[in-house]
């Protein structure tokens, strides 16, 4: 009983390690990674073959995606898998019928993006790709993790719209988006 046990951890420190991440495997695996998003403290990440529909009923969506964030204040690259929920009467597509001017359509979407985000698990890496939080799946009725409304820029934003654009091959926000690629 002892080996098997033994067997066991030593066989899931294997498995959690086969899933950490260090920075140089970001930074080195464009085809794997999309850099989306930089200021002056994090770089963001997109995991591109995680990125998957769940909903598609127009003008309603819903895409999981696996978004990395590294933390240069702190050495750090948290994992968070993410739930996109979409308003496409909120793209800019749509809003552009309504509105005249860009200005116009990006105040009117700094109201309401029409994106909404939700963090589904979480984990913490490293540089080097150590562990220093194991994954931890979020029940989705935590009240610390509810679902928050995506603001124009920011990395939830931007994951979530280049999230749309590989699922759909379309613009959620042309104005904001085309940098992507």
């Amino acid at each position: 009983m002892k080996k098997l046990f033994l067997l066991l951890t030593i066989f899931s420190l294997f498995t959690m390690s086969a899933f950490a991440i260090s920075l140089d495997e970001l930074r080195n695996s464009p085809e794997k990674y999309k850099h989306v998003y930089a200021d002056q403290t994090l770089d963001g990440y997109v995991e591109m073959p995680s990125i998957n529909v769940t909903r598609y009923n127009p003008p309603y969506y819903i895409i999981n995606a696996t978004i990395y964030t590294v933390q240069y204040k702190t050495n750090t690259i948290g994992k968070t898998d993410t739930t996109f929920f979409y308003d496409y009467n909120r793209s800019s597509e749509v809003l552009k019928k309504k509105f005249s001017g860009d200005m116009a359509i990006f105040d009117e979407q700094k109201k309401n993006s029409g994106i909404q985000w939700k963090m589904t698990g979480l984990a913490g890496y490293n540089f080097d790709g150590s562990i220093y939080k194991p994954y931890r799946q979020i029940h989705p009725t935590d009240p610390k993790f509810t679902t928050k409304t995506a603001t124009i820029a920011s990395l939830g934003y931007v994951a979530a719209t280049y999230s749309f654009y590989k699922s759909y091959n379309m613009y959620f926000n042309p104005l904001a988006d085309q940098y992507l690629l």
